[in-house]
């Protein structure tokens, strides 16, 4: 990289100043704690479908045989996301979606099988004993990512970490533990973002400050 891009004595100081002054100006701030108490799920499968005259007149006319892939719970998922935002507030995020860079952790909690002795229900109870069954990690992870999109965070591209553990317990359940970033990291993100959003309390880190 130093050759490619011409890196000379003076660039080389800026770079490393502004890499000190963005470590001791960008950090995670605030952490919401989401519970869902229920039987973890992931996202089914997307489903294709001929599109007609009477499911979607516009698309039918204009491309015949048009098929059209879509989710079957997504939107029932993000509705139950904000029925419980409009129950619970949120007071923090002052109704406004997040928009800097997100790291997410989720633990799920599935059912103890009815077929563990009560020595083995304790042992999962306590993490000794781990599920490695479906639903998958990668489809549970989907599932409460789109959930947030357009409720608690502008979409789930703004996750830049992630990490899903998988346990057994008595009582089912989604634990959601989600930090971010005081400021997006320079300005093409926050134009983007802006414009994005409408909004124009959008921070960002101006090297020039």
């Amino acid at each position: 990289m130093y050759d490619k891009y011409h890196m000379t004595i003076p660039k080389a100081t800026k770079v490393l100043s502004l890499r000190d002054k963005i470590l001791s100006t960008i950090h995670f701030g605030e952490e919401i704690y989401v519970v869902l108490y229920e039987e973890p799920e992931g996202t089914p499968r997307p489903r294709a479908r001929f599109i007609n005259k009477t499911n979607l007149a516009q698309s039918a006319k204009k491309y015949p045989g048009f098929i059209q892939v879509y989710s079957i719970t997504g939107k029932s998922d993000r509705d139950f996301m904000h029925k419980l935002i409009s129950e619970n507030d949120f007071a923090r995020l002052n109704g406004m979606l997040i928009y800097t860079p997100c790291c997410v952790d989720y633990s799920v909690y599935l059912k103890t099988p009815s077929s563990f002795n009560s020595i083995d229900t304790y042992l999962a109870e306590l993490g000794c004993i781990r599920p490695i069954c479906k639903p998958d990690f990668d489809n549970m992870e989907k599932k409460y990512a789109d959930m947030y999109n357009g409720n608690i965070w502008a979409d789930d591209s703004l996750v830049i970490e992630a990490s899903i553990h998988k346990y057994y317990s008595i009582l089912p359940r989604v634990e959601i533990r989600l930090s971010f970033l005081n400021m997006l990291y320079n300005k093409a993100q926050y134009k983007s973002m802006a414009k994005k959003l409408q909004r124009d309390d959008i921070e960002y880190f101006d090297q020039n400050k």
